[in-house]
Formats: C-alpha cells, sequence, structure tokens
C-alpha cells in the first residue's frame, strides 16, 4: 500500500438512494433562470450520425466509444491518446441533453458508474443522455501505471518519534517505476487536461452545452471545467467539495480534522444505541485504541494468506466513515480484531477503496490517484520539509495521526508541469455545491473554498453524515438538486436541511 492512504477526496462509494425524499428545515428561494434546452427528441443522437463516432453497444443499453485526444494540449500535432466514453440515451421528453458524471478520485471510473448502472440512470435521468467517462490516466483510457504491490503489508503507521526515512526510499523507487510503466503520459494527467478532454467530448456529442454531476475529486474537475469554458456549462452540481486551494504536499490539517469529527459522530451514534456490541468492550474509542495497540505488536490473519496491518486497520476505520451504511461494518470489523484477532472485515474495506479485483489483481486507480493529484500540485517539498509537516499533523489526531505520519505526498513525483488552474467562472446558471457537515474526506472549511473560488456558485448544506450527500447519504437535499437539474432553479446561498430522524 505505497499510496498515501488519504490522498485528498479518495473515490466517492456512490450508493442509490431509496424511499422519498426529504424536504428541508430551511424554507427554499428559488430564482428560475431561463436558459434554452436542446430540443432534440429521446433516443435521437446528438451528432447527425452516430456511427461515425464509433459507438458501439455496452452494459446491454449503453453505447461507448473512444475519443481521441492529444497528449499535450500545446502540442496539439503530437501524440494523441484515448478517453473511454459510454452513454445512456435520454428516454423521455423534454430533451435536456448530456448529463456528464464523474464519481471522484482521482482515479474513479466514470465508465463504471454509469456503465453499470445504466438501467438506473436512465430511471433517475430519463430526459438527459447520461454519460460517463474515464478521465485521462484512469481505467479503460490511456492509463498510468505503478507497481500494485499492496498485500506486502509494510510499515505505513508511524508512532511520535519513530524513522520513517524507509517510506522515501521506497517512494523514489516506486516512482521510477510508474515512469517505466507509464511513459510521458505521467506528465500530463493533470485536471486541466482532463477538464479539456471533456469539452472535446462535448464537441464530439455536438452538445453545445452539458450538465454536470461531479462528486469529491469530480468536484474539483468540474470548477477547472468551469472556469475555463464558462459557457459551456448549462448547469453544474459539485458534491462532497474540494478547496483548490489544498495539494496534496501542504500536509493541511482540514481533511485529518474531517475524520476525527466523523468517528465522533459515530462513536455518538453507538454509545447512544444499545444493540451497538462496541459498547460492550467499554465503548468505541476503548474497542478503537485497543484493536489499535494489538496491531501495533502483529499483523492479523485477513483470509486468503493475507494480513492485516495496524496501518491498514486505521485506513479501514476511515473508510467505513464514508457513509453510515458502512458503521455496521465498522462495529463489525472492531469485534472481529478484538475477539478474534482477525482482520477480514476492515481488509474488506480497504480492498474496495484501493481497487482490489476478485482475482487478486488491483485496478489502475491507485497509479491514477498519486500521479494526478501530484500533476495538479505545484508543490515538492523535502523530506525534511514532509517529516516536519506530518508530524505536526498527526500530533493533532488522536485516532488517525499513525497513518498521517506515514503521508510524504508527491515526494520523487517529477515536478507538475501544468499545475492546477483556480479561476473564477461566469457561468448563466450558479454551481451548486453541496455538503455535509459530517463529511470526513471532504470537510465543509473545503466546500467553503470551493464556493468562494468559483465565485459563480450556491452552497447548500445538510446536517448528515457521509462522504457525497445527493443520491448517496441524503435525503433531503433530493428535491432541491433535482429542481436545479431540471428547471434551473436554485436555492438561496447558504440554504441548508436536516435529515431525517431516522437517518443513520
Amino acid at each position: 500500500m505505497r499510496k498515501a492512504l488519504f490522498c485528498i477526496a479518495a473515490v466517492l462509494l456512490l450508493a442509490a438512494c431509496g424511499g422519498d425524499s426529504a424536504t428541508g428545515n430551511a424554507e427554499l428561494v428559488s430564482t428560475t433562470v431561463s436558459v434554452p434546452s436542446t430540443t432534440l427528441p429521446p433516443g435521437s443522437s446528438i451528432v447527425e450520425d452516430a456511427k461515425s463516432l464509433g459507438w458501439n453497444e455496452c452494459w446491454d443499453i449503453a453505447e461507448c466509444f473512444d475519443l481521441t485526444v492529444p497528449l499535450d494540449y500545446q502540442d496539439l500535432d503530437g501524440q494523441a491518446i484515448n478517453i473511454a466514453v459510454v452513454r445512456v440515451l435520454a428516454v423521455e421528453e423534454p430533451y435536456l441533453g448530456p448529463l456528464v458524471l464523474n464519481p471522484g478520485g482521482p482515479g474513479g471510473s466514470g465508465l463504471d458508474m454509469v456503465g453499470e448502472m445504466a438501467d438506473l440512470w436512465s430511471m433517475i435521468f430519463p430526459q438527459f443522455d447520461v454519460v460517463g467517462f474515464d478521465p485521462r490516466g484512469v481505467g479503460a483510457s490511456s492509463a498510468v501505471l505503478c507497481p500494485t504491490d499492496f498485500d506486502e503489508d509494510e510499515k505505513l503507521a508511524f508512532g511520535g518519534g519513530e524513522d520513517s526515512s524507509t517510506l522515501f526510499v521506497d517512494q523514489l523507487d516506486h516512482v521510477k517505476q510508474c515512469q517505466e510503466f507509464s511513459g510521458d503520459l505521467l506528465l500530463h494527467v493533470g485536471t486541466n487536461n482532463a477538464a479539456r478532454d471533456m469539452d472535446e467530448m462535448r464537441v464530439a456529442l455536438g452538445a453545445e452545452q452539458i450538465t454536470y454531476l461531479g462528486y469529491s475529486y469530480g468536484t474539483r474537475l468540474g470548477a477547472v471545467y468551469a472556469a475555463l469554458f464558462p459557457e459551456r456549462v448549462r448547469a453544474m452540481v459539485l458534491d462532497g467539495p474540494l478547496d483548490p486551494a489544498e495539494q496534496v504536499s501542504e500536509f493541511s490539517p482540514v481533511q485529518g480534522d474531517g475524520f476525527e469529527l466523523a468517528w465522533r459522530h459515530f462513536a455518538a451514534d453507538c454509545q447512544a444505541a444499545t444493540a451497538c456490541a462496541l459498547n460492550e468492550l467499554g465503548g468505541p474509542d476503548a474497542a478503537f485504541f485497543a484493536a489499535d495497540a494489538l496491531l501495533k505488536e502483529q499483523n492479523f490473519a485477513a483470509g486468503e494468506g493475507r494480513e492485516l496491518s495496524r496501518a491498514e486497520f486505521e485506513f479501514g476505520v476511515a473508510v467505513a466513515l464514508y457513509s453510515p451504511y458502512t458503521w455496521p461494518d465498522l462495529v463489525n470489523g472492531l469485534v472481529e480484531v478484538l475477539e478474534e484477532h482477525q482482520g477480514g472485515i476492515l481488509q474488506g474495506l480497504v480492498d474496495e477503496m484501493i481497487g482490489r479485483q476478485p482475482d487478486g489483481s488491483y485496478d489502475n486507480s491507485s497509479a491514477a490517484n498519486l500521479l494526478i493529484n501530484c500533476a495538479d500540485d505545484s508543490l515538492r517539498p523535502t523530506q525534511e520539509e514532509i517529516k516536519e509537516a506530518s508530524n505536526l499533523l498527526a500530533d493533532t489526531l488522536p485516532h488517525f495521526g499513525p497513518i498521517f505520519r506515514g503521508m510524504i505526498g508527491c515526494f520523487g513525483v517529477p515536478a507538475a508541469v501544468d499545475p492546477l488552474l483556480s479561476l473564477p467562472a461566469d457561468m448563466a446558471v450558479p454551481a451548486l455545491v453541496i455538503a455535509m457537515e459530517g463529511d470526513p474526506a471532504t470537510p465543509m472549511a473545503w466546500a467553503e473554498g470551493l464556493r468562494d473560488a468559483i465565485g459563480d456558485a450556491v452552497l447548500i448544506t445538510t446536517d448528515g453524515d457521509g462522504h457525497g450527500a445527493f443520491l448517496s447519504n441524503s435525503e433531503c437535499v433530493t428535491e432541491v438538486v433535482f429542481a436545479y437539474l431540471y428547471l434551473l432553479e436554485f436555492p438561496a446561498d447558504g440554504w441548508s436541511c436536516e435529515e431525517p430522524a431516522l437517518y443513520g
């Protein structure tokens, strides 16, 4: 697990919501902006001849094609790369054009997000062509590659005063192999280029404008697209937002504090529930620290000849905090460690986050996460500066300090050739930024930073827990988001709502 365990905004674990939506506790102040919508009949191709793009049937009801784009937009006649795109056609009128989705990461597959749930998207967004793509460097697109020796269970969690120098030596070797495997693509996988690819995709689709829904890292991608191509945005929802001022090499306390807050919310929920098994073990905090102490001394079996290390334990706990729907897994995982000295449950959560496949191989999401973040990040602090910053940060985090102390950011990765753009946008309709108070991975402070960076944006919040709100961890924002996406109605900046009493 050489990948930094808490790269900014790890991929969103999207889950479809069910049931009726709840209304917010604040009065909705809506403004309708008249923007002409596309008027093609449902099921029609946006382009004159869909076959000219090489569409092929995929996932039964979807269609896919590969888009060719420049590797380097400063050299349009140079090397080209491929971007894998999937589309689920609209089935109802009035037709509203393409709705482009991004699940986050960086490293999350928009191709899988749309294709694997094609039937669901047709029901949720019947008047849109729902479009997903793997950004450059990711998945089925021209992909970056790095070694995937994640099962070596190396030491990645460190106590105060422990020497972490081996991490830097290992990272240099790791990055060298990434360069050998990935070639020049490694230098050009940043978000600015991914946004440019999105506009090439818009042109290929024959659309004057796109509607965009981005989660987590997808909010960063959306913000850059809005800055570069504001007139091409019909509407934009940015859910689980990242502050563009935050980079992995800054070792900001914001995300660490977010995970600690999420733990406190989980612990309070457990303590209030008589059925929570951790209360019989002294409570959530006592259970966590007891399990952490055991794994500091030795790894525990995690099935298939594998072992759960202390770093993987803490990472697994953090992954479980991404949604209240996985809080029961966290309870069971802690009980399993303490009572059975086994780590299968928490190892499974780690596996899902870092892309372990059923056959034991890994997808390239970890490589993409590291290299895209570092292509965006203009900073390259020294080894000593990293040690000092990570130690200062770790000392403030009672539960997750040891793995934050093992973070080394972009050490050894070549300098960014096209660092992240952060410019205000001037769109016809303001972007809708959504944040949850209990979001561990993209805390509220980042939402405010993204709204301010875009300038032309409205921030709405919910008191719920989890990473990502719309169609995942929130019920009370649903109606507001649908009104925005379909009717271009948006609430006043600062609108908030409370989740239903039984939420979580």
